[in-house]
């Protein structure tokens, strides 16, 4: 495939950078219909830029670093840190916690929102219309679900109507409305018209891939995105929860991890292209190799460990040792310091005598910089299906069967990552037979497995942790937290929106 950086420069060229689903014309072929006098650039180098720049690929990257892993990870007890990551402590950092939001609007938004007015009215770019609504609806879900009430209906309109001061929009409404923009755009999509090309970095990647293909898994992403803001409603209102999730369900959700949703980075182009996460963890930055600064949380080791959970051995590596063997890693407390008084990480039960000792992730596996970041997965999909059946919804299958092919893709899905983490099927079901459904457990049991499953994507995980109460974390109550020890459920808006909107 070719290199990101490139693509991007390819992208910024006046040319035809639709796929044809069918022969035409040469007056046809040579009339260049990206073409625009309202567009502030080409739609699918927009739609791209959206795209990578939503897996925190921006130039500053900020929002990765400080809400996905400075907070999240932390909060969500599968990373922890004993030195100035204040998410593992609750700690207020008000320009922390409001990264996400700003560096969202100029740089995922206002691309998104542009490629879906230039392309609204144009019928040969239709696909790409419906397309960039359903991405739409991906950066929007994430940034409602982190901040709440945002600007929405009025948002990325700095450009077309001069609007530098946008509406908030009630989180309710936003809700509605992205699932009517889901339902809506999967209805439209046409096999028979084009798709984008090699810009779609989730399901053309290398612009190879039939027209029919592509459109059959934005389809399929969309009702799994209309799956999940369905179960979000599920802690609010039950009935519009159900009808949303069992019409996701008849419109037809990811079936496999070969259909994931995914973007590969591209480890030459520096931080606009490598894997953002990896980049913080174990490349530009290398926080794991700051003894404490990014070690596996106690909670996130305990799960693995006391399940002989397979995945462990590739999750996790002790860097004094660099060993993988399971027996050898030790996750880290949340809640500790290196500032030498109470809570000073040496004083931590079982304190193995170095922080080196304490286990990170395996940058051979999971921290590749032209790794996968997932946007959404099998694995989620099933296990929220598995919930779903629980409360007697219509999606198929019992909970028993969703719940078993969640965990299996989600072991599997580790393979994605790299080739060689490979769980055998044998494997995975020694796991199941040790660990079978329990209805009367079922909550817990589905939604730990989700968070175990969200490895990464610290924000869905936090997400779902917030809608379903589990994992039962236990909260840690360091002194000066800004929540009285309880773990934060919203992240700050920043300070300039109270000053300028």
């Amino acid at each position: 495939m070719k290199s990101l950086h490139k693509l991007l420069l390819v992208l910024c060229l006046p040319a035809m950078l639709m796929m044809p689903a069918c022969t035409k014309d040469f007056e046809d072929l040579n009339t260049d219909k990206n073409k625009s006098g309202e567009s502030s650039g080409v739609p699918e180098y927009n739609f791209t830029r959206a795209l990578l720049e939503f897996t925190g690929n921006s130039d500053y990257s900020y929002d990765t670093w400080r809400v996905n892993i400075i907070y999240c990870s932390m909060m969500m007890q599968q990373l922890s840190n004993a030195t100035w990551y204040a998410g593992d402590k609750y700690l207020q950092n008000d320009g922390w916690a409001s990264a996400y939001f700003e560096r969202a609007y100029p740089d995922q938004i206002k691309y998104i929102t542009d490629v879906v007015r230039v392309t609204k009215d144009n019928a040969y770019l239709s696909n790409q219309y419906n397309i960039a609504r359903i991405a739409k609806v991906l950066i929007f879900h994430r940034l409602t679900d982190t901040y709440g009430d945002i600007p929405y209906s009025e948002a990325g309109k700095g450009y077309s109507d001069r609007n530098f001061t946008p509406k908030y929009d009630a989180q309710q409404e936003i809700y509605m409305d992205m699932l009517k923009e889901l339902d809506e755009a999967a209805k439209a999509l046409d096999a028979s018209k084009a798709v984008p090309g090699q810009g779609d970095l989730i399901y053309n990647k290398g612009g190879a891939v039939s027209a029919a293909q592509v459109v059959a898994n934005w389809k399929k992403l969309a009702y799994s995105l209309m799956l999940r803001l369905g179960m979000r409603l599920s802690k609010r209102d039950d009935a519009v929860a159900k009808t949303w999730v069992e019409k996701a369900y008849a419109g037809g959700l990811i079936s496999s991890n070969e259909e994931n949703a995914f973007i590969i980075h591209d480890a030459a182009g520096g931080r606009t292209t490598v894997n953002r996460v990896s980049n913080i963890l174990s490349g530009e930055w290398n926080a794991i190799n700051t003894p404490g600064e990014a070690s596996i949380s106690k909670t996130f080791m305990d799960f693995l460990k006391n399940n002989n959970d397979p995945r462990l051995k590739y999750i996790a590596v002790v860097p004094a040792s660099n060993s993988e063997v399971p027996a050898d890693q030790i996750g880290m407390p949340n809640g500790y310091d290196s500032n030498g008084g109470a809570t000073d990480i040496s004083k931590a039960p079982g304190y193995p005598g170095d922080t080196k000792k304490y286990s990170v992730l395996n940058k051979n596996v999971l921290l590749k910089l032209n790794g996968p970041t997932f946007l959404v997965t099998y694995a989620q999909v099933e296990l929220l299906l598995a919930e779903a059946a629980k409360r007697g919804w219509s999606v198929g299958a019992d909970a028993t069967t969703h719940y078993n092919n969640g965990v299996k893709a989600a072991m599997e899905q580790l393979a994605q990552y790299n080739s060689t983490a490979s769980i055998s099927g044998a494997e995975v079901q020694t796991y199941l037979a040790a660990h079978p459904y329990d209805d009367a457990k079922g909550y817990d049991q589905i939604n730990t497995q989700y968070w175990a499953a969200c490895v990464l994507d610290w924000y869905e995980a936090w997400a779902n942790w917030r809608r379903s109460g589990y994992p039962q974390l236990t909260p840690v109550n360091y002194v000066g937290n800004a929540t009285g020890g309880k773990i934060p459920r919203r992240m700050l808006y920043p300070s300039s929106e109270l000053a300028s909107n």
